[in-house]
């Protein structure tokens, strides 16, 4: 069962459809952060139970750098210090998401990006076991999503790319291994009951992509989610069917889907 601490991105509107264009024209100076912001997200995804091996740590820190040497004056000071206390989480194999700090700066930061970035916008809502306000497609780009969890339990959203020809059912029934071989991980977040975060996502290259929530059933407190990692015989959200398809195209209309 995958860690709670590493799922964790470094994080995380529509109308009917739940998706929103562009919320803003943005700068140039403001363009380099938010894609420098994206590859801490995607080197951080990459990272797996076990904590970063030597060349994803090194790629970690190279996307962090690249954060802190372009964040805006009114965010920079949060990039400085959730950049340290990943670093040294990396080093350490602890979990970020257990320090104040980074739950705080992370979700000035999160905010900054949602508002500022200029990304296509999804509102995405996670009950059992379903993400609702997913849509079936999407037009290529990179996309801003807020999730709320309105369920009982803790909930996430993990969105990767689907690199061949198998289906999202399939890959996400796989071991972790074989869906890191089969999916380029992109990017995620969770949320505990009643609340929201966020999440970025560069799906810019046409395809099928995978959105996947990994919790067990019962997942109603982090407690909840390591003992039932210590079973190894636990369902997941996913086995349940909390995954969806999105198909990104060049253009076209979006509309909205269930699990898939």
């Amino acid at each position: 069962m995958r860690k709670l601490g590493f799922l964790v991105a470094l994080t995380a509107v529509g109308a009917l459809l739940g998706i929103a264009p562009a919320a803003a024209q943005t700068t140039p100076e403001v363009t380099a952060f938010c894609d420098a912001a994206l590859k801490v997200d995607k080197a951080f995804s990459a990272v797996g139970d076990r904590g970063p091996t030597k060349k994803q740590a090194q790629a970690l820190d190279r996307s962090l750098s690249g954060a802190e040497s372009t964040a805006p004056p009114e965010i920079a000071a949060d990039v400085q210090s959730i950049a340290g206390i990943i670093r040294s989480a990396a080093q350490s194999g602890q979990d970020p998401f257990g320090n104040p700090t980074f739950q705080q700066n992370g979700a000035a930061i999160d905010q900054y990006r949602y508002n500022s970035c200029g990304y296509t916008q999804l509102d995405v809502t996670g009950i059992e076991y379903e993400f609702q306000g997913l849509p079936k497609t999407l037009p290529a780009g990179k996309v801003a999503i807020r999730f709320t969890d309105t369920g009982a339990e803790l909930h996430e959203l993990q969105v990767f790319r689907v690199k061949g020809k198998d289906s999202v059912k399939k890959i996400v029934g796989l071991s972790e291994r074989e869906q890191r071989k089969k999916g380029e991980q992109l990017g995620g977040t969770f949320a505990m009951q009643g609340e929201t975060s966020y999440a970025f996502v560069d799906m810019t290259k046409p395809g099928r992509y995978g959105v996947v929530c990994h919790l067990p059933v019962g997942s109603t407190s982090e407690e909840a989610i390591e003992e039932a990692g210590e079973a190894h015989d636990a369902k997941s959200h996913a086995e349940r069917g909390m995954y969806a398809t999105i198909t990104v195209e060049s253009s076209g209309s979006t509309t909205t889907t269930a699990a898939g």
